[in-house]
């Protein structure tokens, strides 16, 4: 009479034990590239918020270059302390009243420009908070040089700091 079952040693395919390391095995390597991933991802969004926090800089920096070479007269005060300050700009150094600021706002922590300190046509210049945001000008018996500090803090919170400086031409 012939056996109806074969011997183990002759058995195809996996056992329960196999599988088991093997999956085991494989759950570790994804979760490894997995947290690869998440890593890089992280990496890449502090890197670009940091860029955006630096292109704003820049911004402000040219806009306030700019204006001042086109001023004829420049006066920083200490409003409302003296880590933000504001620039007022004058066409000569005879006009009473100035035609354009810039200015640190203690309502959102942002750096504006504007024809009017708060008025219409005056906003936000960039997103980023200012934590400084100081002028010093020198006026001997030539043109008013004025140097401009900022530091902006990023969305994660590094900081940004660039400086300018310009003279006036006008």
């Amino acid at each position: 009479m012939a056996t109806l079952t074969r011997p183990l040693r002759t058995e195809r395919g996996l056992s329960l034990t196999e599988v088991t390391v093997v999956m085991i095995l494989g759950t570790m390597i994804m979760a490894g590239l997995v947290g690869f991933y998440l890593a890089s991802q992280g990496l890449w969004l502090d890197a670009s918020t940091q860029v955006i926090t630096q292109r704003e800089a820049s911004l402000v920096a040219s806009a306030v270059r700019d204006s001042v070479r086109n001023a004829g007269w420049a006066r920083a005060t200490s409003v409302p302390d003296s880590l933000h300050e504001q620039l007022a700009l004058y066409k000569s150094r005879t006009d009473p009243v100035p035609y354009y600021y810039f200015w640190w706002s203690g309502g959102d922590s942002l750096v504006h420009a504007g024809p009017s300190v708060g008025g219409a046509g005056s906003g936000p210049m960039v997103l980023s908070r200012a934590d400084r945001f100081q002028f010093s000008t020198s006026a001997a018996s030539g043109p008013v040089a004025v140097r401009m500090d900022l530091r902006l803090r990023t969305a994660n919170g590094a900081t940004v700091e660039v400086g300018t400086f310009a003279t006036c031409r006008n």
